[in-house]
């Protein structure tokens, strides 16, 4: 430091340095301290010591410390930082928790965008700005985030298609002759049954009855006169005029409809057996069967009696895997339909239902399925579709474990539909259609038996069935977790030959030996002979196979990259930066619960001033601290100590 010099500006002191120095004579001038030789040599001569001062700064001599002032100072500084930590709430504010320094310690820290602009702008205009763009950033932050999590929480799913190749298991195959009841088994059904068939015996129609010239009277006009509802209870049970839709209100039923109606209603009113046992078995039909070359046999085939067919015949098994596409190793079946057992007037064509599912599933042949002709070969191609649902949260599907359990049957809605409607039934009307024998059957339920044979059963029954059909009443039955669907393309060709047709009939002559004159006599009429035969070829057309698999369009570490991109989009935080904000909310806290206390304490303190003023009005003396009193005293005696 330099007292003498004016100097000031660049080069010069600053304004903080500049202060009074405590000095003492120069040495030269002193006649108290000596100087050491090494002192005088730095002094050099008296002539040059002219001009020195004004580029070399002056020794100076500090003051003998004082201690004792310094344990004053300090002292009384304990004690004012001891008065307003108990007393001044503005300067504990200021100094401890003051809300200004926390708000601007986190404004000079924080990577948020703009805060570091609104604590450092000189101008107001400056910080206005800047907190206006903050607010609409933080605003728009905060829109894009509520849309984010609104999309997230719906749960949204996507569809992934993909092409797969491997090895395909084969799917289940039933087969059902398109006539129900055998001609040779129909005196063993009931009476009511057979006096249907004799009332619909197609003899009744006489061609030369019809006057030329005149109008043609049909076949199935014979039937304008019979009363279908008195020849069985059930009748049309779920078809009642009040409940029909208006353009149909007043319509008549088809005479052909009402026909196939009553049929399925006698023969379903008779027991299992004697349905099964008056109908075609595949025993008596299957003339051949292989699969990828290996042949197959009537005992691979599982019975189920159906309402509108019949007996039906279910071929499937584990080990039927298909490892080469096209028709060879595929499965083949030649079928004898045994056209003369067929009733005639019931049944109205010759050849097969077939129908293709998935294995473990019931077969529904009425419901689903493709007809296959006599008389032609069909060969029809597979495609399989794979569909994989997405399990709960985003959507919930059935695995069909606890129904494969309780009903002995792979899960399907179809099958469940039905299995909740009958249930309904079976609460309320004590029995089920006896349409759904054959479900109740497989899965061997208790109450296989309870299906509905009274009148009042029915009426019942018939009321709850319309409310399903009109949706009054739903059953829940969701979507199967895992499901394979196969598409078909059937092609056809005529089949057999005349000669191969000889082949066949000599081949069944040796199979079955009692039906080998019936067959004989055929050999006449080709055309005939022909419609006797079905053969069928079924196989995957490609090892390739589509795959529809659901999948949860926004997952969790999607939902987080985008909510990690708004944030950083509008205001610039990354993870460490939110802690910054977190770390200052809990701040904000500690403040808050900081004057929460100071304020309470504040009001006790008034509270109990009023109370020891109120006491010494009453003349009533407050009784005196004495740990006070001796910690005041002590801190006296100390102050006196040191003052002297």
């Amino acid at each position: 430091m330099y007292p003498h010099s004016n100097r000031s500006g660049r080069g010069g002191l600053h304004k903080a340095e500049r202060e009074v120095e405590y000095t003492k004579p120069r040495y030269s001038e002193s006649r108290d301290f000596p100087l050491s030789g090494y002192q005088e040599s730095l002094r050099g001569p008296a002539s040059s010591r002219g001009s020195s001062d004004q580029f070399y700064r002056p020794y100076s001599i500090e003051p003998p410390a004082d201690y004792r002032e310094m344990r004053r100072e300090d002292k009384a500084s304990s004690s004012r930082s001891d008065e307003e930590d108990n007393g001044s709430f503005a300067n504990s504010i200021e100094q401890r928790k003051s809300l200004r320094k926390l708000l601007g310690r986190f404004a000079d820290k924080t990577a948020m965008q703009g805060v570091g602009y609104i604590n450092s702008a000189r101008y107001w205009y400056s910080k206005a700005l800047w907190l206006f763009l903050l607010l609409v950033a933080v605003g728009w932050m905060v829109f894009h985030l509520i849309y984010l999590i609104t999309q997230f929480v719906e749960l949204p799913v996507q569809t992934k298609i993909s092409l797969g190749f491997n090895n395909l298991q084969f799917p289940a195959v039933t087969l059902c002759n398109m006539n129900t009841v055998k001609l040779s088994e129909l005196p063993t059904t009931s009476v009511a049954l057979q006096n249907f068939v004799a009332l619909t015996d197609p003899s009744k129609f006489k061609p030369e009855e019809n006057i030329p010239g005149g109008r043609k009277k049909r076949f199935i006009k014979e039937f304008d006169n019979v009363n279908f509802d008195n020849l069985t209870d059930y009748g049309d049970y779920y078809d009642d005029p009040s409940n029909r839709d208006e353009a149909f209100k007043d319509a008549q039923k088809d005479n052909l409809y009402q026909v196939e109606n009553t049929f399925k209603n006698l023969y379903l009113t008779m027991p299992r057996g004697v349905r099964v046992n008056s109908g075609h078995q595949i025993r008596d039909m299957l003339l051949g069967c292989s699969f990828n070359g290996y042949k197959c046999f009537s005992v691979n085939f599982t019975l189920v009696n159906t309402q509108d067919y019949g007996n039906c015949f279910t071929i499937q098994s584990s080990s039927y895997i298909t490892k080469n596409p096209g028709p060879k190793s595929g499965l083949s079946l030649i079928l004898y339909t045994e056209n003369d057992e067929y009733l005639n007037g019931i049944s109205q064509g010759h050849g097969m239902r077939l129908l293709i599912h998935e294995q473990g599933t019931f077969p529904m042949p009425n419901d689903e399925g493709i007809l296959i002709s006599s008389s032609f070969e069909t060969n029809i191609g597979l495609r399989l579709t794979d569909i994989t649902r997405a399990t709960p949260p985003h959507r919930y599907c059935e695995d069909g474990v606890q129904f494969k359990q309780r009903y002995n049957v792979g899960y399907s809605r179809s099958v469940c539909r039905i299995f909740c409607e009958q249930n309904t039934l079976l609460a309320e009307c004590g029995c089920f259609s006896h349409e759904y024998k054959e479900f109740f059957f497989f899965a061997n339920n208790t109450n296989q038996n309870k299906w509905c044979r009274t009148q009042k059963e029915i009426s019942c029954i018939g009321k709850i069935v319309r409310e399903f059909n009109s949706q009054k009443r739903q059953c829940t039955c969701l979507n199967p977790c895992t499901e394979k669907k196969y598409s078909l393309f059937p092609s056809s060709r005529q089949w057999p030959t005349e000669s191969y047709a000889t082949t066949l009939m000599q081949g069944l002559c040796e199979q079955f030996p009692g039906k080998c004159q019936r067959i004989v006599n055929l050999r006449s009429d080709p055309r005939s002979l022909s419609l006797n035969f079905v053969k069928v070829t079924i196989y995957y057309e490609d090892l390739n196979y589509e795959e529809l698999k659901e999948e949860p369009e926004i997952s969790n570490a999607q939902f987080a990259s985008d909510v990690g991109g708004a944030i950083g989009l509008w205001i610039g935080l990354s993870i460490l930066a939110i802690f910054e904000v977190v770390q200052l909310f809990l701040e904000l806290c500690a403040y808050g619960v900081h004057v929460y206390r100071y304020k309470k304490r504040k009001a006790e303190n008034v509270r109990r001033k009023r109370e020891e003023k109120a006491k010494k009005q009453n003349g009533q003396i407050p009784k005196t601290n004495f740990v006070e009193y001796d910690k005041t005293y002590k801190q006296n005696w100390d102050h006196q100590f040191h003052m002297r």
